[in-house]
């Protein structure tokens, strides 16, 4: 009888953390494509990073507390490794929101960089070489929307 309860509080924990991660995973898909949206392309903030990686660290050493000092029984702690769950469902919700998106709008998606990147929309159908090309004009494009600030009038810049 005990086993049939653990076997529903898996579920369920699966369940709610599957739907959870989906929701996420949408969410946060939907902010970047309503910057690509508005600017063109997405750059994701270093607050956010740091805030993901500093709210990973923490969960994973009260973790470890836990399991250490037995706070928990571990074989309680155990029934919410179904919490893992959370992370494809994170992936798919931010990809099926990424895919309804190019489908409504007729772009491609393209994300380039390592920890904080940039994503941005390309046309589909381009060969890599006229992706590299259009890629290249935008970036200039909005560096032309963002001219540097000008010199002080009391240092006008050298001739």
């Amino acid at each position: 009888m005990q086993a049939a309860v653990n076997y529903r509080l898996n579920v369920g924990i699966a369940s709610v953390s599957g739907i959870g991660g989906f929701l996420a995973g949408a969410t946060l898909a939907r902010g970047t494509t309503r910057g690509i949206e508005r600017r063109g392309e997405d750059h994701p903030s270093r607050g956010r990073l740091l805030f993901a990686l500093g709210a990973g660290l923490v969960i994973i050493v009260v973790l470890g507390y836990m399991i250490e000092s037995e706070a928990i029984p571990f074989s309680i702690l155990s029934q919410f490794m179904s919490i893992y769950a959370a992370l494809p469902a994170l992936y798919l919700g931010g990809a099926v929101t990424f895919r309804r998106w190019e489908l409504k709008n007729g772009k491609e998606i393209q994300w380039e960089g390592a920890w904080i990147g940039t994503f941005y929309a390309i046309p589909k159908g381009l060969t890599w070489q006229e992706q590299y090309i259009y890629r290249y004009q935008q970036r200039e494009r909005m560096r032309a929307r963002n001219p540097p600030e000008p010199a002080a009038p009391n240092n006008p810049p050298s001739k």
